[in-house]
């Protein structure tokens, strides 16, 4: 029974002009997404070779330099010019390193909160500096987001779906055949089950072949675990809209009614459903304004700036043997001072940073319970988390930058204080990320 159904489905639906559009144009949109991905994912690769080359090339050409002066004997005038001062290494011109975001496998699928929060930054002894290389792109882009895979299927496919599932019922009482149809000894319910199951494999296959082809040819992984996941969430999505043509083919109204009730259930669980959800969230646990942080910080900078010789005398007094006294080079005590106050502003910014972090954790542990009730937040959700281009991934790379500065002030500011330079041979162990 099933396979005549299958196959009386499939000599109506090739006659259809839209079933025919969305073979042309669904996997060119699943292509030219792919293709932007597999190009985001290449650019994010090429920045971060050219600046590890970068670092390389300065640190050698500092240890080559140090490495003539300890030969011949010769002196530098200048401090800043000293290839062997930790100053110089860890905090001048070019000095410092950068910290990445790795791109994951399926990175390319979706570019989530890229537009926005950057992958990368630089670490030097007094800063952590999230950067970005996009910063002159149109600004309507950022608002209005990347075409990525996730955009795809999010919110394009399910149209597709609605476009093939709308008038399974209601077209053959149009047409004339729906008493053809409730003559033949078959339940209607199966009847149309039945139809509906083989659009939804018909759909799920051109999304899955062109997915695999495409992701081939711009060498996209797809062959691991979080590969296989992706197909099963491709598939529940899509089965989830094809229910929603069954329940509303079922209610025996007109294919225009079924068209109306389906387009909106489409901005209901894309768009309103979403909002309500973010409004909740962001009513019951309330975070402060940026500006308000913005204004915070500037008032710690004020407040350690206006401490000054102050918080240089106690942390003499906590130290006593961690600097060089009597008569010093004036960068030194210059340079001394500055990283005491900076240390002391990193320490008052993540005591005020907390204040304002907490209620945006709360924030997003309820929209996290309450987004199961929009299937389409929780599969862009998923995919920008296997992406790794969430914002709590991307907001991670705060952490990884002053976890990393933790260990370059470690290896420097010592021999700092102490007025201890370095050897030539000692710059090969200067700290990487990772390492």
């Amino acid at each position: 029974m099933m396979r005549h159904l299958f196959l009386f489905e499939w000599l109506h639906i090739r006659k259809s002009g839209a079933f025919w559009g969305i073979v042309g144009v669904l996997p060119l949109m699943i292509g030219f997404s792919l293709f932007l991905g597999s190009q985001r994912i290449a650019h994010q690769e090429e920045t971060m070779a050219q600046l590890r080359a970068s670092e390389r090339e300065f640190y050698e050409a500092k240890r080559q330099e140090l490495k003539a002066i300890e030969q011949d004997g010769s002196s530098v005038d200048m401090w800043w010019q000293n290839p062997a001062n930790p100053l110089v290494l860890g905090q001048f011109g070019q000095a410092g390193k950068h910290v990445f975001l790795e791109p994951k496998p399926l990175s390319a699928l979706a570019a989530g909160q890229l537009d926005i929060l950057p992958f990368y930054g630089r670490v030097t002894l007094t800063g952590t500096e999230p950067l970005r290389d996009n910063a002159l792109e149109n600004p309507f882009m950022q608002v209005s987001g990347s075409f990525d895979f996730a955009f795809v299927l999010v919110w394009l496919i399910p149209l597709f779906v609605i476009v093939m599932g709308y008038n399974v019922i209601s077209s053959e009482r149009e047409g004339g055949t729906f008493a053809l149809l409730t003559s033949q000894p078959v339940s209607m319910k199966r009847i149309l089950a039945g139809k509906l199951l083989f659009r939804y494999l018909l759909v799920l296959g051109i999304i899955l072949v062109s997915m695999t082809a495409w992701a081939l040819l711009f060498g996209i992984d797809l062959l691991n675990r979080d590969g296989g996941l992706l197909l099963i969430v491709v598939s529940a999505y899509i089965a989830f809209w094809f229910l929603l043509c069954a329940l509303v083919n079922m209610a025996k109204t007109g294919s225009a009614v079924n068209a109306v009730i389906l387009a909106g259930l489409w901005v209901f669980f894309l768009l309103l459903l979403p909002s309500i959800i973010t409004l909740t969230s962001s009513t019951v646990h309330p975070v402060p304004s940026r500006a308000l942080w913005i204004t915070e910080q500037r008032a710690i900078q004020q407040e350690v700036e206006s401490e000054g010789e102050e918080l240089f005398d106690l942390w003499i007094v906590d130290h006593p043997k961690e600097f060089v006294e009597g008569d010093t080079p004036q960068f030194y005590n210059i340079w001394l001072r500055r990283f005491v106050w900076a240390e002391t502003v990193q320490e008052r910014k993540q005591e005020a940073e907390r204040l304002f972090e907490e209620p945006r954790m709360r924030q997003t542990a309820l929209a996290a319970r309450l987004r199961p009730l929009s299937p389409p937040m929780t599969v862009q959700t998923w995919l920008e988390r296997k992406a790794g281009t969430d914002a709590d991934r991307l907001r991670s790379l705060d952490e990884e930058m002053h976890a990393f500065q933790q260990k370059w002030q470690d290896f420097f500011l010592p021999r700092f204080r102490m007025l201890e330079f370095f050897a030539s041979d000692e710059l090969k162990e200067i700290p990487s990320p990772g390492h």
